[in-house]
């Protein structure tokens, strides 16, 4: 029999230890990290095996989460080990080929070595010999520890043993066991002279029973139960055909140190010996024995594998899940980004915009005002003047003619002004709003002016000149061109927006595109904080507009 921990103690430990020499990173740090650690390390050394996976498994995910794939492999060969130590054969060698995945040129030996070793075991148990010699071999390659490599030999030589290639077994075993390495090690030492004693007895050589006493009494003496199931189990199939009651003897002692360490294999074998060395009822008590265990094992290993098959299942379904979310949180977090980008593009082109229409606007005003003044006044000054220098002033009518030209010049002079001066945006701002479209009230003209909708005391300052510039604009281009006798005018405050609405009964416009740009400083206003304006007019039925300006 070949003992299911067979590098155990040596190769776990050397594997905790380049464990923690590659530990550099913060991960082991985390709480969450040592949490799933410290559960994993004391269910196993419990034999609590299904918890310790269940922790492996998490620490693995824990490690892949941070990327950090060094510290991922521990994890994995321990989840390999125990597969291997429950007999899911073919788990364990797809577990631990997926660490293989992650060694690399700088990993520590040991992981190689242990790899290595748990493969050859694997594939030892799967009664594939060759495989199995394949990955021992490896192990012994890098192997530079002397222990170490006499341990894997001895593998070697058991792996020969089940191939009942004895002579090859006997090679290796003769060459190691009185290596000094070993013998520091009483419980390696002593499955090496068992499996020699072993050897030496189906080879019928006498000195076997030496070397099968031998590794009986290191057991005994370091107490190693699990060792002397295997001694006793030799010691009856050495006895069987010369002593039958001694062989049974040891099969019963064996029997019962398996089932001191819950070995359900070894209690087997021992009852297949019992079965073997008893006679009538008492041997088929002990084959009945034998089929029923083997049933109970057989259940009890398909729950294993399927328990660790779920595990990794579901840490698969939740490392999935983790990833998916992490993805759509990453295309949120782009679209975001990317809204705001276009935001703040459409932000800067519309307020470019704006203030190329602002500067229009300015530039149109500056334009119109050099007109008139040009247009208007200039002649008239230059009119007066010229009367002035030829008429005499002396003649009471020459007078006043000129003080009436004077006088023109003047209010010319104020309307301009008016039109163009600073706008008074305090708690005046209505009044002084009302009276520049009452000025637009004539003999022939109504102008009906509605503001009780209008809270102009929590509109802003910019709105308040805008709109005082957009109707003021609208006032004249009535009274040249609408021949109106009824204009309409109102303001009215909503919660997020302000609405003025402008209509007259004039003689309205066939062309709207030429109306438009005759009032294309109201527009270019109004679009410069985000408004709208819509025109309505058809010849001969008035002219209408509406305003919406958000707060």
């Amino acid at each position: 029999m070949i003992l299911k921990k067979v590098n155990f103690p040596i190769f776990y430990f050397s594997l905790i230890i380049c464990f923690f020499a590659s530990c550099e990173s913060n991960t082991k740090n985390d709480l969450d990290y040592l949490s799933h650690y410290n559960a994993a390390e004391n269910n196993y050394k419990k034999a609590a095996y299904d918890s310790a996976f269940y922790h492996f498994e998490k620490l693995k995910t824990y490690c892949a989460s941070k990327n950090d794939l060094d510290n991922m492999i521990y994890p994995i060969l321990m989840m390999s080990e125990i597969q291997r130590i429950k007999n899911d054969f073919s788990g364990s060698e797809e577990t631990v080929t997926e660490a293989l995945k992650l060694i690399k040129k700088d990993t520590k030996k040991s992981y190689y070595t242990f790899i290595y070793n748990n493969l050859g075991l694997v594939y030892l148990e799967q009664a594939n010999y060759t495989e199995a010699k394949k990955y021992y071999e490896k192990s012994l390659a890098i192997t530079s520890d002397e222990l170490s490599k006499c341990i894997i030999k001895n593998n070697i030589a058991y792996n020969y043993i089940k191939q009942k290639k004895y002579a090859q077994a006997k090679v290796i075993l003769e060459n190691i066991k009185n290596k000094d390495s070993l013998k520091v090690e009483p419980t390696e030492f002593a499955r090496v002279l068992d499996n020699l004693g072993y050897t030496l007895y189906q080879l019928n050589e006498p000195n076997a029973i030496t070397y099968l006493n031998q590794s009986k009494q290191i057991r005994e003496k370091n107490k190693d139960s699990i060792g002397l199931t295997s001694s006793y189990i030799h010691l009856a199939a050495y006895h069987q055909n010369k002593n039958s009651s001694l062989a049974k003897k040891y099969a019963s002692q064996a029997f019962r140190t398996g089932c001191a360490t819950n070995s359900p294999d070894d209690k087997i074998e021992a009852l297949q010996f019992l079965t073997k060395l008893s006679n009538g009822a008492e041997s088929k008590q002990f084959a009945l024995q034998s089929f029923l265990l083997n049933d109970s094992i057989k259940i009890s290993r398909q729950q294993a594998k399927n328990q660790f098959a779920k595990i990794k299942y579901d840490s698969e379904k939740a490392t999935e899940e983790s990833q998916k979310q992490k993805k759509l949180k990453e295309y949120y977090l782009m679209s975001c980004g990317v809204l705001i980008g276009l935001g703040l593009f459409s932000f800067y082109k519309i307020r470019k915009k704006n203030r190329k229409k602002i500067k229009e606007t300015a530039y149109n005003t500056e334009t119109r005002i050099a007109k008139k003044l040009h247009d208007e006044l200039a002649n008239d000054v230059h009119n007066a003047i010229a009367f002035a220098e030829t008429q005499n002033l002396e003649n009471t009518l020459n007078k006043d003619t000129l003080l009436e030209n004077l006088e023109t010049i003047y209010n010319r002079t104020r309307n301009i002004s008016n039109e163009n001066k600073a706008i008074d945006t305090s708690e005046n701002y209505l009044d002084k709003l009302k009276a520049m479209l009452g000025t637009y009230n004539s003999t022939e003209r109504n102008v009906i002016i509605n503001t009780t909708g209008f809270n102009h005391l929590k509109t802003s300052s910019e709105i308040k000149i805008i709109i005082y510039r957009v109707l003021q604009e609208f006032m004249v281009n009535m009274k040249k061109h609408s021949q109106s006798t009824l204009v309409t005018i109102s303001i009215k405050s909503y919660k997020n927006e302000l609405q003025i609405n402008y209509s007259d009964n004039g003689i309205g416009c066939n062309n709207l595109l030429q109306l438009k740009n005759g009032l294309q400083n109201a527009e270019n206003r109004i679009h410069s904080i985000f408004g709208t304006i819509n025109f309505d007019t058809e010849s001969g039925k008035g002219f209408k507009i509406k305003i919406m300006i958000p707060k």
